[in-house]
């Protein structure tokens, strides 16, 4: 199993062990992001490494294809110089040599292959986690309006309640009793008012009437009641007394 394929199984079993803890979504997110970042820098580094893998090999096969061509040289100059059983010594190590930088070779080409699938990995990988960082913000935002909404719910859900319109009708129910007692009070108490008032008139008309029969009485020389004082008529009023009506005959 390859470096990013077992990344990919480690984050799959950490997002399932979340999902089945049934954990507070905001932090599942912040968690998943945090460890994709960790499986990141694990990835980077395990690159690194296959990187610098790759550059040994490259040198390894390097320092073997120039050996080849120098044992090549040097069994071209003992032949040039008489020396066939060195000649055919170099090219007997130039055979060895050159089966080593074959093998280097291939793993470089295998190396270099898995390091190219690796940087590609690498990128996507960061891709995925500036597309989880975005996500977890859009995430984040979406649960906010949702408690919201769910806390909207609710308060219109409890004022909805039968019991709570019960409970506003019986103050409503009150405050109209209060209503109507206050002014039942008010009439009273102007019609008390009122009673009085007509006492008050009563009494100053009965006192002017008595004032005026003690003025007639002595206009006609009755004799007042004892402890009564002669009183004037008012203004403008004169006793019509026998002598009047008679002169009138």
């Amino acid at each position: 199993m390859g470096v990013l394929e077992r990344i990919t199984k480690i984050l799959e079993a950490n997002i399932n062990a979340m999902l089945s803890s049934a954990e507070d979504p905001e932090k599942m997110i912040e968690q998943f992001v945090i460890d994709v970042r960790e499986q990141y820098r694990e990835a980077r580094r395990q690159v690194t490494v296959a990187a610098a893998d790759e550059k040994r090999l490259e040198a390894k096969y390097g320092k073997a294809k120039a050996g080849v061509d120098a044992w090549q040289r040097r069994a071209v100059l003992a032949l040039q110089k008489g020396r066939e059983d060195l000649a055919r010594e170099a090219l007997l190590r130039k055979q060895e040599v050159a089966a080593a930088a074959s093998e280097y070779l291939a793993q470089l080409e295998q190396q270099s292959v898995l390091v190219e699938r690796l940087k590609r990995g690498l990128v996507a990988l960061d891709g995925k986690i500036d597309e989880a960082t975005r996500k977890k913000d859009l995430i984040i935002a979406r649960k906010k309006r949702a408690e919201a909404a769910q806390t909207i719910n609710r308060a219109v859900a409890s004022i909805d309640d039968r019991s709570a319109f019960e409970a506003f009708g019986r103050v409503e129910e009150k405050v109209a009793r209060l209503e109507a007692t206050a002014e039942a009070e008010a009439e009273v108490a102007a019609l008390e008012g009122a009673q009085d008032l007509e006492e008050e008139f009563k009494r100053l008309e009965t006192g002017d009437v008595d004032v005026e029969l003690k003025a007639l009485k002595a206009s006609l020389g009755l004799a007042l009641a004892p402890g009564e004082e002669p009183q004037a008529l008012p203004e403008g009023e004169e006793a019509e007394g026998p002598g009047r009506g008679e002169a009138g005959t």
